[in-house]
């Protein structure tokens, strides 16, 4: 029997920033984010020879160890690797597995993949292992295998998205995570899905040196923290504007967003990206940010619906691209996958709880 999962990327609204332990566990951290319809993806199969093996489809590796040999968590392929040791060290996988895993979106994107990916994994292997684990369990140790046991400086933000998917607001503190969904006006949700766009600017980025450079600042620079202050109070304004289906309201918020977020690491953004920005403002869009950390990935904009041919025209001769999307309304799913004679899979497991 195989387990496919498959867990969401994320769109960060509001509050970026303040999800890292240095904000947070002094002034707690409040983002506003949605799940969205593209997917990291984990495959678990048996392994006849009792190994345990990773195949990224995305990295384009293939790593395998033998029998009774717990993976190390290093490259490449660090996360999966590092998943795996988890569940290999409580001797979960005794009879090895085989992993396989691929994403819709490129790593490096800004919009959560690799925690996504990560989410899929542990659900896959947790499902395999028949080990019960709740939505909260999987985001904890989703999160906690990146930011402690890798030492990745980033937030936990995009494990509890890919987790729980929709659109929620999420409180991040020294004693814990709080995931609220949003309760928006009748046609609202559609109408912000029809307004959104996101484009490829073509390049990746490694958001680990933004990070990084923000954690310290944010320990003793007294600026970044009013920074990431301003950025937790426009998240909440968000929440209300989108509660109260104000959606010019929270296009012009992502504006202000993104206008503070840039001044606290000169590596958020570039000449390009500011032209690109301008460029879709001065087409109709009412505001948008660079997804994540910043630096490159996929620019999001929010424009009414009569100027998203305008905003496209603008920027497809700079060489972005559009990326179709719908918002995901549940996070982290698995599938049990037995496979008869026709080949076809002969049942389907729940989303986990």
């Amino acid at each position: 029997m195989s387990i496919v999962a498959r867990a969401p990327v994320r769109l960060s609204f509001g509050g970026g920033g303040t999800d890292l332990p240095a904000y947070y566990e002094r002034h707690g951290g409040f983002v506003v984010s949605a799940a969205i319809s593209r997917y990291a993806m984990a495959t678990a199969s048996p392994a006849a020879d009792g190994a345990i093996g990773v195949n990224s489809a995305d990295y384009r590796v293939w790593l395998r160890w033998p029998s009774g040999v717990i993976p190390d968590p290093g490259e490449p392929l660090s996360l999966p690797r590092a998943v795996l040791a988890w569940f290999a060290e409580r001797d979960l996988l005794p009879a090895g597995v085989d992993l396989f895993l691929a994403s819709e979106v490129p790593p490096g994107s800004g919009l959560g993949s690799s925690s996504a990916m990560t989410v899929a994994t542990i659900q896959a292997l947790a499902a395999f292992a028949r080990e019960l684990m709740t939505t909260a369990d999987v985001a904890d140790l989703a999160s906690h295998i990146e930011i402690e046991r890798l030492g990745r400086p980033i937030g936990k933000q995009d494990h509890y998205a890919a987790v729980f998917g929709g659109l929620n607001a999420i409180s991040f503190a020294a004693s814990g995570v709080a995931v609220e969904p949003l309760t928006l006006p009748p046609g609202t949700l559609d109408r912000l899905e029809r307004g959104l766009m996101l484009f490829s600017t073509g390049t990746t980025r490694d958001s680990a040196s933004i990070l990084t450079g923000q954690q310290a600042s944010t320990a003793d620079d007294t600026a970044t923290v009013h920074r990431l202050d301003a950025l937790k109070a426009l998240a909440h304004e968000i929440r209300v504007a989108l509660e109260s289906g104000d959606l010019d309201g929270f296009g012009a918020l992502l504006d202000d967003g993104w206008r503070i977020k840039r001044g606290i690491n000169r590596g958020i953004s570039s000449a390009a990206i500011d032209r690109w920005y301008e460029a879709g403002r001065a087409a109709g869009a009412f505001g948008g940010k660079i997804a994540g950390a910043g630096g490159g990935g996929f620019l999001l904009l929010y424009a009414p619906p009569a100027a998203r041919s305008a905003v496209t025209a603008a920027l497809l001769p700079e060489g972005l691209r559009p990326l179709a999307f719908s918002f995901a309304p549940t996070g982290a799913t698995t599938a049990a996958m037995p496979v008869g004679p026709s080949g076809l899979a002969l049942s389907l497991a729940g989303e986990t709880r």
